[in-house]
């Protein structure tokens, strides 16, 4: 079975907690995912253009929030008002799904861990490729849940667990946010990468201390091979170009890879590229397990090929 690559893999992993086992949790971490392809970079095909103009845009006109909810009515609003704001498309019950499993994703934001959601849609105009709905959100808040503590093992690159613990952005004794916990994931993540261990996962089992409503979380790190890069290639770049590129190189063959260095050279030369790129979508890795080296591949065309 190929392994997946890192970033797929902390995401989904993430989504597998995060999200109590709610289709959201999948969707969310696509979304994620999404971020860091070429949207933006290059035309879409004949067929996802045919795709996208024949998929209604849906406006939440209206989003009621009800049930015996305690969070304070500012926030409410708050999250109402985001949520009507975003642009969506598809159909009006699948968009009423994504604002109700979005609802809920807030809640859990706020502490709400095992908070339930169920929602009902109405259309209130509907035209050629356009719907207005208003959509009402019974909402179950559950208790409110504290972060207790993270602890961490396999961690043996990094022994120091509270240098791993740094790289949360929050604090035992906080309200519990998933969000939160997803940021310091992906720090996590990041960290490893710039020592070379491209194919880390992290497993977050969690721990509910029902009568003190507290949460703790034990992040089971599977490290896998530190890499070292076997030969690093540039791609789009005529040749004048490319060979004064290649001088800047921060990661070289035989050097132990550095995501942190690699993302840097993209961005030191993020003028040959077009607007709205995402760095890291133009740093592809091709592992070789069995050897413990990467191909390291920087692609600057405009319409990058998998």
């Amino acid at each position: 079975m190929p392994r997946m690559s890192m970033g797929k893999l902390v995401l989904l992993y993430a989504a597998y907690f995060l999200g109590c086992n709610s289709l959201m949790s999948a969707q969310l971490a696509q979304a994620a995912l999404a971020k860091t392809q070429n949207a933006g970079v290059c035309r879409p095909s004949s067929s996802s253009v045919g795709e996208q103009s024949s998929s209604s845009q849906v406006t939440v006109a209206e989003l009621l929030l009800e049930g015996d909810l305690h969070m304070a009515i500012s926030e409410q609003e708050r999250i109402a008002a985001s949520l009507k704001r975003r642009e969506y498309s598809g159909s009006p019950e699948g968009v009423a799904s994504e604002v109700a499993e979005r609802v809920r994703a807030a809640w859990q934001n706020r502490g709400y861990f095992k908070v339930e959601v169920q929602e009902d849609a109405k259309t209130l105009t509907s035209g050629p490729g356009t719907n207005r709905i208003a959509v009402a959100v019974q909402v179950v808040e559950g208790p409110q849940y504290r972060l207790e503590k993270i602890t961490f093992k396999n961690n043996r690159a990094i022994s120091n667990a509270h240098a791993l613990r740094s790289l949360f952005p929050i604090k035992d004794g906080d309200v519990f946010s998933r969000e939160q916990i997803a940021k310091g994931l992906e720090t996590l993540r990041n960290a490893y990468g710039d020592m070379g261990y491209i194919n880390l996962t992290s497993i977050p089992n969690t721990h509910l201390d029902e009568a003190r409503m507290l949460i703790g979380l034990d992040i089971d790190i599977d490290e896998g091979k530190q890499f070292l890069v076997r030969s690093v290639n540039v791609l789009g770049l005529d040749e004048n170009v490319s060979r004064d590129t290649q001088k800047d190189l921060l990661v070289k063959p035989g050097d132990i890879y550095n995501r942190r260095l690699a993302s840097m050279f993209v961005r030191d030369h993020i003028s040959l590229m077009p607007a709205d790129t995402s760095p890291e979508s133009r740093i592809h890795l091709n592992p070789d397990e069995k050897t413990g080296t990467v191909v390291v591949t920087f692609d600057f065309r405009f319409c990058p090929t998998e």
